[in-house]
């Protein structure tokens, strides 16, 4: 069977055309670093690096920069990119209305090139589902890091792209579960556009351990790989995704994997 390709072009005006609905019905809490739908932010699940005044950060497809605007009120210079400029209105206007400087940049995963500037962390949430050569943008971001700097990227987890089945107890009672025919290649998620012509976008997963192979084969030290349960003050949530709660309890909905790249003594 062929593998549907991703098309940026596609990518673009899907956010675009939801970009005022998404803002609309999404509930994403900028007082905390939040990883994904229905997780805790980092306040519980502490990820993240210590965090200084100065240090240089970037996050990749930052949506309405809800992550960079908390990472700048900690002080940190921050760069962030996404490839939907109606996104970008709204992750400017904010950050504007607080008195926060943040270089906002439209760009795809793929596109963006950092002009030899290095960063402290690098982030993404819930970005690289949609990257169509994914471990391949690891191994270049991470040439993008300092030495001691962190990778932090959170996906779509393979189990969460199988389907929900239901089956039947002895008595009589319904039990619900996720079916994942190939956990190695999983199923896509194909979204048709708003529109309903043009080409669909497509969310990809990938075994977790692929994940951290490609960590790996990018010279970072792997430091955390989290597979956290959705959580019940959960940092973006929306009224669909609070209806899915109870089975988002009992599988990953997403991976979270942070990496560190190595100080090289001299």
């Amino acid at each position: 069977m062929a593998v549907p390709e991703m098309d940026e072009g596609a990518q673009a005006f899907y956010w675009n055309s939801i970009s005022d609905m998404y803002r609309e019905i999404t509930r994403i809490d900028d007082q905390d670093f939040h990883y994904g739908p229905l997780l805790a932010g980092e306040s519980e699940l502490q990820l993240l690096p210590p965090l200084k005044a100065g240090m240089t950060s970037l996050e990749l497809g930052c949506g309405e920069g809800q992550n960079s605007r908390w990472l700048a009120r900690q002080g940190l210079d921050c760069v962030a990119v996404d490839i939907s400029e109606g996104q970008l209105a709204y992750a400017r206007k904010d950050a504007e209305a607080e008195g926060l400087e943040i270089d906002f940049r439209c760009a795809s995963v793929e596109q963006f090139d950092p002009a030899g500037a290095t960063f402290d962390l690098i982030t993404s949430s819930h970005a690289f589902e949609f990257v169509a050569d994914p471990f391949e943008q690891v191994k270049r971001i991470a040439g993008w890091l300092k030495p001691g700097g962190t990778l932090m990227i959170s996906t779509v987890h393979p189990v969460y792209n199988g389907e929900w089945v239901s089956a039947e107890e002895e008595d009589g009672s319904e039990t619900w579960g996720r079916l994942l025919i190939n956990y190695f290649r999983p199923i896509d998620d194909v979204r048709e556009q708003p529109t309903g012509e043009g080409v669909p976008v497509i969310s990809r997963a990938y075994p977790v351990s692929a994940w951290f192979n490609a960590f790996r084969a990018a010279g970072l030290v792997v430091e955390r790989l989290e597979e956290p349960p959705a959580s019940e003050t959960p940092a973006y949530a929306s009224e669909d995704w609070l209806e899915a709660m109870d089975e988002c309890a009992a599988v990953p909905t997403t991976i979270i994997i942070v990496g560190r790249k190595p100080i090289v003594a001299s």
